[in-house]
Order: C-alpha cells, then sequence, then structure tokens
C-alpha cells in the first residue's frame, strides 16, 4: 500500500515543477498547483481509509513540501496529527489552514475538536461558532457546540443554541443534546421528553437509549430503565453506558449478578462503577 500511495502522490511532482516557470505563467501555476494539492489529497486518502495513520501523515507533509499547499492539506494533516496524538501539531495545521482561507468551515471544526481534547472547552466552542459562521448548516458543528457547552457548565447557552437550531430543522442528535442540558439544569422530565424525540426521530440512536435509562434511574424507574438500556444493547452491545445504567437499574432490582456482570463491562470501559459496587456491599 505504501508503494501505491507514494506514486499516485508522485503524480503532483511534475505539476509543482511548472512553478518555477516565470510570472507570465501566474495563472497556469495556481492551476497546475491546485491540481498537485489535490493528488496529494487523493493520495493520502488511501492509507487514512485503511487506518494507516503515519502513511497518511508522510505523504500529507511530502504534499506540502512539493506544493503550495491548500486549507484541504492541511485540515486533513490536522486530522491525521490528531488521530496520532499530536495535538499541538493539529492545532499548528488547522491554524495554518485557517491562515489561508479565514473562512473553512472544516479547519475551524478540526481546531475545535483539537481543543476539545486538549480540555479546553471555551476555545472548543468559539471554534464550534467560527465553522458555523462560516457555514450555518454546517451539522457536526451545531452538535459538538451543544455538546461543549454542556460540558463546559454553560447548560442554558447550550439549551439555546439547540432550541435555535431545532427551530431550523429537526434532529435526533440534536434532541439528545437537548435532553443533556436540560438534565443538567435538572429538568428530568423535560429531558426525558427530548429524548423520546430524538428515538421518534431515530430508533436506532443507541446513545438516546442509553440516556434515557440513566433519566430512568434517577427517577427510580428501574423497570423502564432495564428496557431502555437493553435497547441500546441491541444496537450497540459494548456500549458503556449502556451496561453503566443496566447494571445500577439491576442491583436496584435486586438482580445481583446481572448488575455485578454489566458493571465489570462498564468499568473496563473507564466508567466509575463505585456507586453499583457500594449497592452491592450492602447485600
Amino acid at each position: 500500500m505504501r508503494t501505491a500511495c507514494r506514486c499516485l502522490a508522485f503524480f503532483a511532482l511534475p505539476l509543482v515543477c511548472g512553478l518555477a516557470a516565470g510570472p507570465s505563467l501566474a495563472a497556469t501555476d495556481h492551476s497546475l498547483g491546485a491540481q498537485a494539492a489535490t493528488n496529494y489529497l487523493r493520495a493520502a486518502a488511501v492509507p487514512l481509509q485503511a487506518g494507516d495513520l503515519a502513511e497518511a501523515a508522510e505523504i500529507l507533509e511530502e504534499g506540502l513540501d512539493r506544493s503550495p499547499g491548500s486549507p484541504e492539506m492541511l485540515t486533513m494533516l490536522a486530522e491525521v496529527y490528531r488521530g496520532l496524538g499530536r495535538l499541538n501539531d493539529a492545532a499548528t495545521a488547522a491554524e495554518e489552514a485557517l491562515t489561508m482561507e479565514p473562512s473553512y468551515a472544516p479547519a475551524h471544526l478540526q481546531l475545535g475538536d483539537v481543543y476539545l481534547e486538549l480540555g479546553w472547552l471555551d476555545s472548543a466552542a468559539e471554534r464550534y461558532e467560527a465553522a458555523l459562521a462560516a457555514d450555518a448548516r454546517a451539522v457536526a458543528a451545531r452538535e459538538r457546540l451543544v455538546h461543549c457547552l454542556v460540558a463546559a457548565g454553560h447548560l442554558r447557552a447550550a439549551e439555546r443554541r439547540c432550541r435555535e437550531f431545532l427551530a431550523e430543522e429537526e434532529s435526533a442528535r440534536l434532541y439528545a443534546a437537548l435532553a443533556a442540558a436540560l438534565e443538567g439544569q435538572q429538568q428530568i422530565q423535560a429531558a426525558l421528553a427530548a429524548l423520546d424525540r430524538a428515538l421518534a426521530l431515530e430508533p436506532r440512536l443507541a446513545d438516546a437509549h442509553a440516556d434515557r435509562a440513566g433519566l430512568l434511574c434517577r427517577v427510580g424507574e428501574y423497570a423502564d430503565a432495564l428496557a431502555s438500556a437493553r435497547a441500546a444493547l441491541d444496537l450497540d452491545d459494548d456500549h458503556p453506558a449502556a451496561h453503566r445504567w443496566l447494571a445500577v437499574a439491576s442491583a436496584h432490582r435486586e438482580d445481583y449478578m446481572g448488575a455485578y456482570s454489566h458493571a465489570v463491562k462498564a468499568e473496563k470501559a473507564g466508567l466509575d462503577m463505585s456507586d453499583v459496587w457500594s449497592l452491592l456491599q450492602r447485600q
């Protein structure tokens, strides 16, 4: 695969050589440079889709050395660096993309994702807002903005922005995000209603089923919580939150073996299950 990708990338090299031809060929040079960048993008897409992030990074880095580059190349490189855990390099690449084209929404979105992983929630929210300013219908930016605002504790702002988006177009994932904002404000019944609407729009949304199970556990409706958690696991049998809430509901329903089994799976996924262990120790 490495050889094939390299060959495809080097299709761009003769085009780049034309950039030294002189100012009278400026328009042609620009066109050739754009084609070179496109060739490198296509070459990098092959290993990227196969999960070979290191090879994709090498191709894009080479492309930026040998061609004028483009916001698309830099944004893809930022995504690749982020996947490799090179967050500082990812931020630099996204920032360079925005230097080339300040209104390039995918670069704002990518930079927001980097900031989110770094834990800079307010900075991430600013980038998502910038992505929406560049492209008002950027679906991913809408969803991530609301979740970011919730994570940052800006619950009323999250609710307000989410309702604005939903007034323009209904979305199951946005209703699920609205539920998170409402839950944070202790509006449990309203949050349940939002999740019900999400599942009416997209019945196979495992996250919404799991979130619903969590809310039902909060209000002590453990039988219904079991059903919602199982619905989530029917769609994704490794869903950590579904295992968590199934463990909680099972413990309260005195199914201690079931509670233990699901708590172990949730804990292996990184969730804190101390509440369930406390319940089981009392028995």
